[in-house]
């Protein structure tokens, strides 16, 4: 049962008729690992725990520099020199008190660990901004069988994707890693060309949205979809996916 303050913190979703009370419920029951708590998990990991979400996981190993400021507005000057992970879910915290929230203070570089971390979820949330960490966030989510929900932001332009593990087109499917060499040089270039807040705030919402959605059973999930946005000309686009039936990671269910 959802608590009077619940209910009342909550009104506002109950009252829509997609959720009410059953929905709600659903939320709180639900649990999601957000690997990555900058520019794109900052909105992601507000409105998951403004909606009510009951457990939520926190990775990232970085710590909060001044350039981060711009896009990761979890943050603020006070929290110069900490630790992301750790200050993410403080605020966490504070912003919604029901919840469990748990912080990773690491990197995901190692299958291992990685894999350990990602068991203890029903869901994975992609918000980080390199490839290399993309292709062994998904090659974990697929093998463990995770919804995967990805974002991914360069200057004024977003891109959102949802991985069904064996049912839809999968990360590697899309972006095999015979071109990683290229989509690395590409992060890099993105990095040296800049990335603007708004944008990242926009596609954050909507990786957010997807997950919502997918939990409460309702709407167009973008199951072998990738969402384009376009911050300069407000142009929203879908380019419809194939999944690989050779892929290496997600052609054969072990």
């Amino acid at each position: 049962m959802l608590s009077k303050e619940e209910l009342e913190r909550y009104d506002r979703h109950i009252r829509i008729d997609k959720i009410g009370l059953e929905g709600q419920k659903k939320l709180r029951d639900s649990n999601v690992l957000v690997v990555g708590a900058g520019g794109l998990g900052s909105p992601i990991l507000m409105y998951l725990a403004s909606i009510g979400v009951g457990r939520v996981g926190i990775v990232d190993g970085d710590i909060v520099t001044l350039s981060n400021l711009n896009r990761q507005i979890l943050y603020n000057t006070d929290d110069l020199g900490k630790k992301k992970a750790l200050i993410a879910m403080e605020k966490i915290k504070k912003l919604n008190p029901y919840l469990v929230i748990e912080a990773y203070d690491t990197w995901l570089t190692d299958e291992s660990i990685t894999r350990r971390i990602f068991k203890k979820y029903d869901a994975v949330i992609d918000a980080t901004d390199n490839y290399e960490t993309r292709y062994l966030i998904n090659k974990i989510a697929v093998e463990l069988n995770k919804p995967l929900f990805i974002g991914a932001v360069g200057r004024f332009v977003g891109q959102v994707m949802v991985v069904i593990p064996y049912e839809t087109a999968c990360f590697n499917c899309i972006f095999p890693e015979r071109d990683k060499e290229i989509l690395f040089k590409l992060t890099v270039e993105n990095r040296n060309q800049g990335i603007i807040g708004t944008t990242v705030g926009i596609t954050g919402t909507l990786v957010a949205n997807e997950f919502i959605k997918y939990i409460l059973g309702i709407g167009s999930v973008l199951k072998n979809k990738l969402l384009l946005i376009d911050g300069l000309t407000n142009e929203f686009s879908i380019i419809n996916l194939e999944k690989d039936p050779n892929c290496k990671i997600c052609s054969k269910k072990e």
